[in-house]
């Protein structure tokens, strides 16, 4: 069993805020590792990082050599089975470890012997992942292979993954199919690597209750902080009035009075910037929640005909709902 230890690892592309900002990590290399993130948040980065690819700050410690979905195809012009074994670097395959891996997948070995460019984008998708794992990889970085799969290919896949003992890191837009077969996430969240135990699901029910503790906190702490500005108010307010009895009073004792506006001024400017720490201090307490911005679309009425009005509809293909009412 091999580890994959992360150090200090930085990263960010010329001009941009950074993806990993001094992230730490240590990854059990048998582990089925789901690897979530919003786009644009750097999980194919993190998958070129792995590999060595790109420059990055910090160290990288495992005897591990990844291997990456989908592969570059040179020759699509050759049959399948010959176009995909030219593919997979230094890698001895044969064409009865293919048929043999198909099989576990539950599709028809007789691909191989077409030529690739005739395959269907799901064909490819499966034919390369079993490649990948008939070649003894010891870890694979599988990015987006449910991209070009329909319902059966995903359910094809996923009892796939789930019978190998290798382990991987994989991304996909379907959460249904993480939840089959990962047993660990990998959250990358405001610039930090985020390890969780359990499948999809698990993770999202973490992170509602980390949010929903967050915004609690969050909402206190304003409180606070809007208790603590209107004090600093009230106090330089009453410093201001001591300055203007001073003033106004001609014919007082203006030493007596000047002492007791200066002291009054003193105790308000220590205690404010007491107050004004305070508030920093609260301010840097506050969670930054990952949130998203509603998508609105205001569409314009035009002049064209009806052509279809539906009302209360719901479609279902096999089992799964697209969607309902």
């Amino acid at each position: 069993m091999e580890n994959l230890t992360i150090r200090n690892l930085s990263f960010a592309y010329p001009g941009q805020a950074p993806l990993f900002d001094h992230c730490n990590l240590d990854l059990d290399g048998d582990w089925k590792l789901g690897l979530l993130g919003r786009n644009g948040r750097g999980k194919t980065t993190l998958m070129k990082i792995l590999r060595n690819l790109v420059n990055y700050q910090g160290s990288i410690i495992t005897n591990l050599k990844p291997q990456y979905f989908p592969l570059t195809i040179k020759k699509p012009t050759f049959l399948a089975g010959d176009a995909v074994i030219e593919a997979v670097p230094n890698s001895f395959l044969e064409p009865w470890q293919l048929e043999r891996e198909l099989n576990l997948m539950a599709t028809n070995p007789e691909i191989l012997w077409q030529p690739y460019s005739t395959l269907s984008g799901g064909e490819r998708t499966k034919l390369q992942l079993t490649a990948l794992f008939a070649s003894d990889y010891d870890y694979l970085l599988l990015d987006e292979p449910t991209n070009h799969l329909d319902q059966v290919g995903r359910k094809q896949v996923a009892n796939y993954l789930r019978q190998k003992t290798t382990g991987f890191i994989i991304t996909s837009h379907d959460r249904e199919f993480l939840d089959q077969i990962i047993d660990h996430t990998l959250v990358i969240e405001r610039s930090q690597l985020v390890l969780e135990r359990g499948n999809y699901s698990t993770y999202f029910k973490q992170k509602k209750r980390r949010d929903q503790e967050a915004i609690t906190t969050n909402q206190q702490l304003r409180a606070d902080i809007k208790k603590l500005k209107r004090s600093q108010q009230q106090r330089q307010q009453r410093a201001n009035r001591a300055e203007g009895e001073k003033k106004n009073n001609s014919h007082a004792d203006k030493g007596f009075l000047g002492a007791k506006a200066a002291k009054m001024m003193k105790k308000s400017v220590t205690i404010n910037n007491r107050i004004e720490q305070v508030i920093n201090d609260k301010q840097g307490l506050l969670n930054n929640i990952d949130s998203t911005t509603p998508l609105s679309l205001n569409l314009q009425r035009d002049h064209h005909q009806t052509l279809l009005a539906v009302k209360d509809v719901t479609l279902s293909f096999s089992d799964h709902q697209l969607f309902a009412h």
